[in-house]
């Protein structure tokens, strides 16, 4: 393995290999993105129904965090994903949203992934004044009638506010962040009319 990629973080991932049996697989060293890999492999020779506990530790401070996960393989990733992110303070690179979906007469909205989705929650629904991610969480549950805990929507605004494109304001502190969209920007303004597009697409398709 080379250097530049070597961390120091060690990751064991415990799960049922089939019915009563137990699977423990370990990796050292490798990168968030190495390890996300390597449990997109794990799930896809894994029977259902899912059930991991993974466990990341840090050899560099001693600090271990654990989670467990169950649901579909493509719920289960994205949740590692944040867990990988707020555990290694790594950051997976953002996915845009392609503009030209706007025109087609069908939008796949289901192949957005939530961090997607809910950027566009927040360009076409917090126009005015300040919000919270338990505002972003509660619209975007009534949006797409699915769940966003509001320590994901936490992470995920962190994210937008600090590799976005410099479209967010952030107030307070950690016991309570609030945000604001800068709408006197031209680039935020484009982003607004593009999701409220996207939005009322959803809307249509979900109506049908």
């Amino acid at each position: 393995m080379s250097e530049e990629i070597r961390t120091n973080y060690i990751y064991e991932f415990t799960y049922g290999s089939g019915p009563g049996m137990k699977e423990i697989f370990r990796c050292k060293y490798v990168s968030p993105d190495e390890a996300l890999k390597r449990f997109k492999k794990i799930v896809s020779v894994t029977e259902s129904p899912f059930d991991f506990k993974i466990v990341i530790s840090s050899e560099t401070t001693g600090e271990e965090s654990s989670f467990q996960v169950k649901g579909d393989i493509d719920e289960m990733i994205q949740k590692f994903k944040v867990f990988l992110e707020t555990s290694t303070g790594y950051s997976f690179p953002e996915t845009k949203i392609d503009a030209s979906s706007t025109s087609s007469p069908e939008l796949d909205f289901e192949a957005m992934s939530n961090y997607e989705k809910m950027q566009v929650v927040i360009y076409a629904s917090f126009k005015h004044g300040k919000f919270s991610s338990l505002d972003v969480a509660e619209i975007y549950e009534s949006t797409f009638n699915e769940s966003l805990p509001k320590s994901t929507a936490s992470t995920y605004l962190a994210r937008m506010w600090d590799e976005g494109e410099g479209h967010l304001e952030r107030y307070g502190n950690r016991s309570g962040y609030t945000y604001r969209l800068k709408t006197e920007l031209k680039e935020t303004q484009r982003e607004v009319e593009r999701s409220e597009e996207i939005l009322s697409m959803i809307h249509l398709q979900v109506g049908k």
